[in-house]
């Protein structure tokens, strides 16, 4: 008769579980400076895999091209608009900084647009060339440490672009490693959420993959589209800075705010101007630009992934709220993830209603 196993005494197991957790908390503090560009890199790669699969059945499954068309075509979303602005921003530093060091009273803006405002606008004008000429060594001599904080704060800035160029780089690396590797990678995680929760855990891995998906063919694909035709009509009406209106249009888009914001404004600019037929032209265009969302978005989700709208939008609105622009795809995977496996924990139940809620029925 064999011996009996003897079990595992509580000091053993205890300190089993801390040496764990002491490997795991070491091992995220070894990879915490590239976390960020890892979670964006998987980000991405599960949100254009589709795109990615498509370039690679055109290209007769060769996968080394595709993924080189895919490593051009996201430097070229990513890589370039940081490159482009921080030119313009060290350019527009640069004429900043001179215009601060050598500021007198010949380089204080006379403000003439007053001029243009009705009633009020002539003495607000009168009352701004008095006060440069009563008070502006006084006014010299206050601003002075406030133009040096400036400066340096717009330095500041500006090194933030070498940082967000390194994790650029770091995060397209990332993608690349993903591209190569993705459905071992996926296969490993499906794995291991089998290990933990069996159907589960393989389910949430799915969903989040999904949601994923479904948020970047109903939020990003519809921003990209909003700001695009918004940005068409601010160039077509001639706006000045169109270019730049159109990138904040995007993120406007991002966040549900929608390109109304911006256009609606500029429409009033052009009546005010005196362009009536080009105001009302772009009046009729932001109408159409911001109702895109409510044909393209709902379309667009449902393909993705079978998920409530209003469970995917809360989790987009809440996750940018509380984590900025990566909240925007953790916010609905978390969401969707959360709300399915506890209605699949629900419907276990096999609730069966008694005679009391039958009455009341």
């Amino acid at each position: 008769m064999d011996a009996m196993k003897q079990p595992r005494d509580l000091p053993q197991t205890l300190f089993s579980i801390i040496m764990i957790l002491t490997l795991l908390c070491c091992a995220l503090w070894l990879l915490h400076p590239f976390l960020l560009s890892v979670v964006w890199a998987g980000l991405i790669v599960i949100a254009t895999w589709p795109l990615y699969m498509l370039v690679k059945r055109r290209l007769n499954g060769r996968k080394g091209a595709a993924i080189a068309v895919m490593m051009v075509f996201l430097s070229v979303i990513f890589l370039v608009p940081i490159i482009f602005s921080a030119g313009m921003l060290s350019l527009a530093m640069e004429k900043a900084l001179n215009w601060l060091m050598h500021i007198d009273r010949q380089h204080l803006p006379t403000f003439d647009f007053l001029l243009n405002i009705p009633h009020i606008g002539a003495r607000l004008h009168d009352a701004w060339l008095h006060f440069l000429a009563t008070h502006s060594a006084n006014f010299f001599a206050t601003m002075k440490p406030w133009i040096v904080k400036v400066a340096f704060m717009m330095l500041k800035e500006l090194s933030q672009f070498g940082a967000l160029f390194v994790n650029g780089i770091l995060m397209l690396a990332a993608c690349l490693v993903f591209y190569l590797h993705g459905k071992t990678i996926a296969k490993g995680l499906r794995q291991f959420a089998w290990r933990i929760a069996r159907e589960r855990g393989d389910l949430a891995i799915t969903l989040a993959g999904k949601t994923v998906q479904a948020v970047a063919m109903g939020v990003v694909l519809t921003a990209v589209i909003q700001s695009a035709v918004a940005g068409l009509g601010l160039f077509v009406c001639q706006i000045p800075s169109s270019a730049l209106l159109t990138g904040i249009i995007f993120m406007l888009c991002l966040m549900q705010l929608g390109p109304v914001i911006i256009m609606l404004p500029a429409a009033v600019w052009l009546f005010y101007s005196g362009h009536h037929w080009t105001g009302s032209l772009l009046l009729i265009w932001t109408f159409i630009a911001g109702s895109l969302d409510n044909i393209l978005k709902p379309m667009l989700i449902k393909r993705g992934a079978d998920t409530s709208l209003l469970l995917i939008m809360t989790g987009v609105i809440g996750g940018m709220l509380t984590w900025g622009m990566i909240g925007l795809m953790i916010g609905p995977v978390l969401l969707a993830v959360s709300w399915k496996l506890l209605a699949s924990w629900v419907s276990e139940a096999n609730y069966q209603p008694g005679i009391t809620t039958k009455e009341l029925s």
